[in-house]
């Protein structure tokens, strides 16, 4: 899916994967399991675009043989668990939703793996579909809750040397056993735990969830897992646990009690977080980029109809960056696209989006344009803060940008004409050397060619109508 800019660099869209490649390469060897993208074309074909080492460790296959060929990795998913893994990944990617599993492996040496794995989906124009995750063996964790559901006594032997948190509590929420690895991960001694309510530990936000979850657990007499939360350190730090529970019985077969297990995610929670990111931005400004800030386009129109406001659409292109960039390097070119990012922001309102969608290339999104005026002036603005001269690496460098305008609804009824229209304006600006902004023409619906400057009644006019 690979685009090329104005001065033939690629965009964004192609660039994020192979960035996002160079973060996982360096971050897998200090992560205890593995990472991997997985790439599904439209003809349903699988193919392994990345995979850590740590594969080979735990599967006995290299990264070459599964990037060579993806079915070696996913036909070692067990038979009874394989479809479901397959048509949850796919679910996921249909709604935009991260995906989360336990499900078993049979690997080369007869033995069995349970994996627990979180991935995210992109899905690509074509239907091609990316899942980018992190997977773990949690083989000892299912064998710790194999023993709790056998007995506790067993359950106790395997409790003292655990390296996930059990605990116990009474049905009004009282802790009345926690291992002692308590201390360990989360610093507070045993004594200053056992016999709190676990409200004293949990994060204000999170604790109407955690009720929920044990009435859940009460009220169907059955394990539940999947709650995540956040719990206090002794030193005030909050860190992200994921918890099972399951309901224990008196003699009677009364729920009289839970007990469950709890594991530290905040090391996963915060890598899901930067993969999120580096999915959604520009990795040499920060930037959203094109998926993403197309997203915001869409809701800043969905809000527009709602509030009966215009929004405005800039796209710029810098003049005489690719100069610089060639005379310079491009390390100086990478810096001084920096610089114009921070400018850009410093121009704009809280509201307003700027996302880089190309080598030199920006759009904007200006919400509630109460009139044309505004967009105008928000241009002029940027012009003339990004025309003041740029210290780059103690080189005084000197571009310019131009400009083209679209307005909605007046231009166009969804966020690919919009741009298209804005772009369209932007090339009309480059011809003028007096103007630098430029309104896309001819306004939607309207048959004119010739390019002119649309009035506050036109717009007016077509906010009543698609509100009419």
């Amino acid at each position: 899916m690979t685009q090329s800019s104005t001065n033939g660099q690629q965009t964004p869209s192609s660039l994020t994967h192979s960035e996002l490649l160079i973060h996982l390469c360096a971050v897998s060897p200090y992560l205890p399991g593995f990472i991997y993208q997985l790439r599904r074309t439209p003809d349903g074909k699988f193919q392994y675009t990345y995979a850590s080492s740590r594969l080979e460790q735990l599967f006995g296959v290299t990264q070459q043989q599964v990037t060579d060929d993806a079915t070696l990795l996913l036909k070692m998913i067990h038979p009874d668990d394989y479809q479901r893994v397959i048509d949850e990944s796919i679910e996921c990617a249909e709604t935009g939703s991260a995906w989360h599993s336990e499900f078993r492996m049979l690997v080369k040496s007869g033995q069995t793996l349970w994996i627990e794995a979180y991935d995210t989906p992109i899905r690509e124009a074509d239907g091609t579909i990316i899942w980018t995750g992190y997977g773990n063996d949690i083989t000892q964790r299912k064998s710790y809750e194999l023993a709790l559901n056998e007995s506790e006594a067993k359950f106790r032997a395997f409790v003292e040397n655990a390296n996930d948190i059990i605990y116990s509590l009474s049905l009004d929420g009282i802790l009345t056993y926690v291992s002692p690895n308590w201390t360990e991960i989360l610093g507070h001694p045993l004594n200053d735990v056992i016999g709190r309510h676990f409200e004293q530990f949990i994060h204000p936000d999170d604790v109407p969830a955690c009720h929920s979850f044990l009435q859940q657990v009460w009220h169907s007499r059955q394990k539940h897992s999947g709650i995540e939360y956040r719990i206090r350190h002794l030193n005030g730090h909050w860190c992200w646990h994921r918890s099972n529970a399951a309901p224990l019985f008196d003699k009677n077969d009364i729920v009289n009690s839970y007990t469950g297990i709890a594991r530290d995610i905040t090391e996963h929670k915060l890598m899901m977080q930067r993969m999120s990111h580096m999915a959604h931005h520009d990795t040499l400004t920060g930037l959203p980029n094109r998926a993403s800030f197309t997203e915001h386009l869409n809701q800043a129109i969905v809000l527009s109809e709602r509030e009966e406001q215009a929004v405005a659409v800039l796209f710029l292109d810098l003049d005489n960056f690719k100069p610089v960039n060639d005379q310079h390097g491009h390390a100086i070119g990478d810096l001084l696209l920096q610089q114009v990012a921070n400018r850009i922001r410093q121009c704009l309102r809280g509201a307003d989006v700027v996302g880089r969608i190309g080598g030199d290339e920006f759009v904007i999104i200006l919400q509630n344009v109460h009139h044309l005026a505004n967009a105008q002036q928000t241009a002029e603005k940027i012009c003339e803060c990004l025309s003041i001269p740029y210290e780059v690496d103690g080189k005084i460098l000197h571009i310019g940008v131009s400009i083209g305008i679209a307005l909605y609804p007046l231009h166009g009824s969804n966020a690919m004409q919009l741009v298209r229209y804005a772009d369209e304006a932007m090339y009309e600006a480059k011809k003028l050397p007096d103007q630098v902004q430029v309104y896309a023409s001819p306004p939607l619906g309207v048959g004119s060619t010739k390019q002119e400057e649309p009035s506050q009644d036109d717009l007016s006019a077509k906010l009543a109508d698609d509100q009419g």
